[in-house]
């Protein structure tokens, strides 16, 4: 049994992840997802700021969910967005500044104007 850093609740050694060989993590693995979930909400949220805040078309910002970072030149795509919450911010920034930010709507629309070229 082990006591969780975060919710102070006691539990199973199996309801942590493994750190190592020989220790687990100081959060129960609930507790651990959401704190990663957390984090990489706010890396978007910091990226969605980076670009404006808003979608470069129509100027959507309602919620974040709805926005997304479209690559003017997929030939300079160095990362998906899903990779890059692991990465340092100088990376994240540097992989953001080949991109617009577009609502899910207008991301879509560029993208079909692409397959019809």
């Amino acid at each position: 049994m082990k006591i969780c850093n975060k919710c102070q609740k006691e539990k199973e050694l199996s309801e942590f992840y493994r750190k190592n060989k020989n220790r687990e993590q100081a959060y129960c693995k609930k507790c651990f997802n959401k704190y990663c979930m957390e984090r990489w909400i706010q890396k978007k949220k910091d990226a969605i700021e980076y670009l404006g805040g808003s979608c470069k078309k129509c100027g959507y910002d309602k919620f974040y969910g709805a926005l997304e970072f479209h690559h003017r030149d997929t030939n300079e795509k160095d990362f998906e967005w899903n990779k890059l919450r692991l990465r340092r911010i100088e990376t994240i920034k540097k992989e953001l500044d080949k991109c617009d930010l577009l609502c899910a709507n207008c991301h879509r629309e560029e993208h079909d104007k692409i397959r019809q070229q």
